[in-house]
């Protein structure tokens, strides 16, 4: 298969490079990947707190991701910039919890004194304006970590249903769309370099419909509702595409 660092790096160009992805398929659902991902090691979970509002019912239906993180891991520190969030979390009894912007000078210190191997990024660029400064201070405070990141896929087959219908089903936070190729730029452009690309679905299938789509975005996983991807620091030991 032909390489395509070169392309990720900005080395070589095309306007219209045909890329086939190799992505590992995962039967379970997002969260349920993370924390089999997680199981034993110290983690840094980047953008903890979801919304606001959703906290306290997924706690109690025991679907926070936070929480079954904490669960799973060895140690697991969560960060967010949100105030409200950290102290709705802290009021549910979560003290492993901190308000944080990363760009502060406070960051790096932090970051070292809990000294994490892995930092997890859920669900988190696509929601900011420059997604690779944001990663490339992670990886300049962490350049030994493991890096996970994962995103919606723009080329998810609900996607595609959703757009033959003439709509887009979106999340109105969002600030981008994130295909196999971009997702890999941008990490690139961060100063990581994926190790691995993965799909699953968003959830749980409960229906015939959402069987069948994990059934048919198994058989081709560029569909996934999420992709995911492990990265380390560019220039380590790591297999590419």
């Amino acid at each position: 298969m032909k390489q395509i660092d070169s392309y990720l790096t900005g080395e070589s160009f095309s306007d219209d490079l045909c890329y086939r992805p190799q992505i590992i398929s995962h039967p379970q659902a997002r969260g349920d990947v993370l924390v089999q991902w997680v199981a034993g090691r110290r983690v840094l979970h980047v953008g903890f707190a979801d919304h606001v509002p959703l906290i306290a019912s997924r706690v109690a239906d025991g679907s926070w991701l936070h929480a079954r993180l904490t669960a799973s891991a060895l140690a697991c520190l969560g960060i967010d910039i949100n105030v409200q969030a950290v102290s709705t979390a802290r009021g549910l009894g979560f003290e492993n919890v901190r308000e944080l912007d990363i760009f502060a000078p406070q960051a790096a210190a932090m970051f070292a004194e809990f000294k994490p191997d892995l930092v997890l990024v859920p669900d988190v660029i696509e929601h900011l304006p420059d997604p690779a400064a944001f990663l490339r201070r992670l990886a300049q405070c962490l350049p030994h970590a493991e890096f996970v990141v994962t995103v919606p896929n723009a080329l998810s087959l609900r996607n595609a249903v959703q757009a033959l219908r003439g709509a887009e089903g979106i999340n109105t936070d969002h600030r981008a769309w994130f295909s196999p190729f971009t997702l890999l730029k941008v990490l690139a452009d961060a100063g990581l370099q994926s190790q691995n690309l993965h799909g699953c679905a968003v959830s749980a299938s409960g229906s015939i419909k959402g069987r069948l789509l994990r059934a048919l975005t198994q058989w081709n996983p560029i569909w996934s509702d999420v992709l995911l991807v492990r990265a380390k620091e560019l220039g380590s030991d790591s297999n590419s595409f």
